[in-house]
């Protein structure tokens, strides 16, 4: 009976034997594996987690089709900030863009609302004036051009159209 015993002790596996540094390191790699993907997350939503130093100006149209919030703000074709919000103020919208704290907005800049290509998303577009007067933080500029809106011109086209062809 003694053999079988020991036998049978012989035969239950040992567990293997663990190491400070193999679970540390495991440890380790699961952080900056998280840490990784956590930062891939807010870069891909476009969240900023900081103010990146910005301050909110808002502009006045009369028609923003299409416009929405987290669109591109942009001065000669480069970004310089985004829209946080939109709202009615009667009877025109109200655009609140979040710009960079480094460049100023000049009271006579033209704000408005363009098409990337055909059907593409819309954006705010800055084009610049002379002026040596800038907007403070919180202004409203009413210098705007509203979105040329296809449809409404399409409908006026065909109803000028059919109204010319009445006549004859």
């Amino acid at each position: 009976m003694g053999l079988s015993k020991s036998s049978e002790d012989e035969k239950t596996p040992l567990p293997p034997k663990r190491t400070f540094t193999l679970e540390f390191l495991v440890g380790i790699f699961a952080i900056i594996g998280v840490g990784a993907a956590a930062y891939l997350s807010v870069n891909f939503t476009g969240l900023s987690l900081s103010g990146k130093g910005r301050y909110t100006i808002t502009a006045e149209f009369d028609n923003i089709s299409g416009l929405k919030k987290g669109a591109s703000v942009e001065i000669a074709g480069v970004p310089i900030g985004e829209v946080v919000d939109i709202y009615l103020k009667d009877p025109s919208a109200r655009v609140v863009m979040s710009i960079d704290k480094d460049i100023k907005i000049r009271d006579d800049d033209i704000v408005s609302i363009r098409t990337r290509g055909i059907i593409g998303d819309r954006y705010v577009k800055i084009s610049r004036g002379a002026s040596s007067d800038y907007i403070e933080p919180g202004e409203i500029i009413t210098e705007t051009e509203s979105v040329v809106d296809i449809e409404d011109i399409i409908g006026k086209f065909v109803h000028s159209f059919g109204s010319a062809h009445q006549s004859d």
